[in-house]
């Protein structure tokens, strides 16, 4: 357990008053990441290029897919009904919803479902099914960046 000390006396020589403040330089949202950009900046693109690297490495490709579909609350904070109207426009939000949420809360019964492609001719990939059609998961990742980008006047 450890032992707080606010005063130190070395008798005969000095006492000195442990006079030790903290100042908090930021209260928010995670850590440094106080606005859209620098969250974007900061945690997503480094996300986003870990993923890239290392496409088959399913914590890389969540951490990724989470924060990236989480974008768009920091994007629009207090008015739900814009922050829908954004979310209609951003490319395979729905996957990003469904990988999130899935991931988050377990759901095994969403629209998309998620995997590996495998085969003796073809890369293996991560990929994302919705019943009738099968994604890649690095392409939708990517369109969802750059629509971002553009938002953002990012150059890619």
């Amino acid at each position: 357990m450890p032992i707080l000390v606010n005063k130190i006396v070395i008798p005969g020589v000095a006492e000195i008053d442990m006079d030790i403040n903290a100042t908090v330089t930021h209260k928010g949202s995670s850590f440094e990441n106080y606005n859209t950009l620098a969250f974007y900046n900061n945690v997503i693109k480094p996300n986003l290029k870990d993923f890239y690297k290392d496409e088959l490495n399913s914590r890389k490709a969540i951490n990724a897919c989470i924060t990236l579909y989480h974008l768009a609350d920091w994007y629009i904070i207090n008015d739900k009904t814009k922050r829908n109207e954004l979310k209609s426009k951003i490319p395979f939000n729905e996957v990003l919803e469904n990988i999130a949420n899935g991931t988050k809360h377990c759901n095994k019964t969403k629209k998309y479902q998620t995997g590996r492609k495998e085969g003796s001719y073809i890369d293996t990939k991560l990929i994302v099914d919705d019943g009738s059609k099968t994604y890649n998961l690095i392409d939708i990742l990517k369109e969802i960046e750059n629509f971002w980008n553009a938002e953002f006047k990012i150059k890619s």
